[in-house]
C-alpha cells in the first residue's frame, strides 16, 4: 500500500529575511521546511527561520490541539528566527518537541533559552505556554511511527546537521548550510567522499546553493555552496530530486531566473527533477510502508 507525504517551503532564503519587490518570486523568508505525512496528525518541520511564523499562523486557525516535532539543523538566527513568533507556543492546549545537535557543551534548551533571553527578546522560553520540550539529538537515529531521522555532521561554520529522513522505502535529506569545498585537501576529498555515501540514490536532496562558482571564490569558508558543486556531487550519488535553497539575499530574481533556466539547460535530464526551491512551492511524493517503525 502507497502512502503520500507533502514537502511544502515555507521559507528558502538564506542568511537574513528579504522583503523586497525583487525577491518575491522565490521568496525572502528564511529556511523553513514542511513534511506532512498522510493520516498524521502531528506536523513535521526542519528549521525555524522567518518563514516558520507563516507556517504557525496558518495552524494558529486550527480550533483542535497542535502536536509537532521541529528538527533544527544548526542555531544561526536565520534558522531561529521565526522561533519566538510562532503563536501555538502561546497556547497551553499544544504540544512540541524541539529537537537541535548539540553545540559543543551547549545544549538544545540552553542555545533556545539564550535566544529568547531578555537581551533579545521580551518573551523567554519558559514563559511560553504549550507543552514544550527540548531534546539535545546527539548522532544516532531517532524512530517515529512514520519515519525514522538521522543526520552526519555539515561543513558549516557551527556544528550543523545534515538531515536524512526515512519514510518506508522513500528518503529525503535536507541540507540547507553545507559548504562543498573545491580544494584538494585530504579533509576535503574526505568529507565529499562522506557525504556522498549519505545521500546516495535518495529520492529528494533539498541543499544549500547559495552562489554560483563565481561568487563563492570571494566566500570561501563561509559555509556555503556553490550550485555547481551541488549538482555534480548530486548526480554522481544517484539523487533522484534536487532542490538548491539557501539563496542568498542579495541574489534577486533576475540573477536566480537565470541561474535556473541555465540549470535546467545544462543539468535537467540528469534528474527526474532539478529546480530552485521557491517559498510556497509543495512536493508530493509516495512511499511504500516497510516494516513498522518503534516509537522511541
Amino acid at each position: 500500500m502507497k502512502n503520500s507525504l507533502n514537502i511544502k517551503f515555507w521559507g528558502v532564503r538564506g542568511s537574513t529575511p528579504c522583503a523586497n519587490d525583487e525577491n518575491m518570486h522565490y521568496g525572502g523568508n528564511t529556511t523553513c521546511l514542511q513534511v506532512e505525512v498522510e493520516g498524521q496528525d502531528e506536523f513535521l518541520i526542519l528549521d525555524c527561520g522567518t518563514g516558520f511564523r507563516n507556517f504557525g499562523n496558518r495552524m494558529n486557525e486550527a480550533e483542535q490541539s497542535i502536536r509537532g516535532r521541529v528538527f533544527i539543523t544548526h542555531p544561526h538566527w536565520d534558522h531561529l528566527q521565526g522561533f519566538p513568533f510562532f503563536k501555538p507556543f502561546y497556547e497551553g492546549k499544544n504540544w512540541f518537541r524541539i529537537y537541535l545537535p548539540p553545540q559543543g557543551e551547549i545544549g538544545c534548551k540552553e542555545i533556545l533559552q539564550g535566544h529568547m533571553s531578555s537581551t533579545f527578546f521580551p518573551v523567554s522560553i519558559d514563559m511560553l505556554e504549550a507543552d514544550i520540550d527540548c531534546d539535545t539529538f546527539q548522532p544516532g537515529t531517532k524512530y517515529f511511527e512514520e519515519y525514522s531521522i538521522e543526520y552526519m555532521w555539515a561543513d558549516h561554520t557551527v556544528p550543523t546537521a545534515i538531515y536524512k529522513l526515512k519514510f518506508g522505502d522513500t528518503v529525503i535529506v535536507f541540507s540547507p548550510d553545507n559548504e562543498l569545498a573545491t580544494d584538494d585537501s585530504e579533509k576535503t576529498r574526505a568529507f565529499r567522499e562522506a557525504f556522498s555515501r549519505f545521500i546516495k540514490d535518495v529520492d529528494i536532496l533539498i541543499h544549500d546553493g547559495q552562489y554560483d562558482r563565481e561568487q563563492y571564490e570571494s566566500r570561501v569558508g563561509w559555509g556555503h555552496s556553490a550550485w555547481e558543486e551541488v549538482v555534480e556531487i548530486a548526480y554522481e550519488a544517484g539523487v533522484k530530486r534536487l532542490f538548491l535553497t539557501h539563496h542568498d539575499p542579495d541574489n534577486d530574481d533576475e540573477v536566480l531566473a537565470n541561474w535556473e533556466k541555465n540549470i535546467k539547460e545544462q543539468h535537467s535530464r540528469k534528474f527526474e527533477f532539478l529546480a530552485l526551491a521557491k517559498e510556497g512551492q509543495e512536493v508530493a511524493i509516495s512511499y511504500q510502508k516497510t516494516e513498522k517503525i518503534p516509537a522511541k
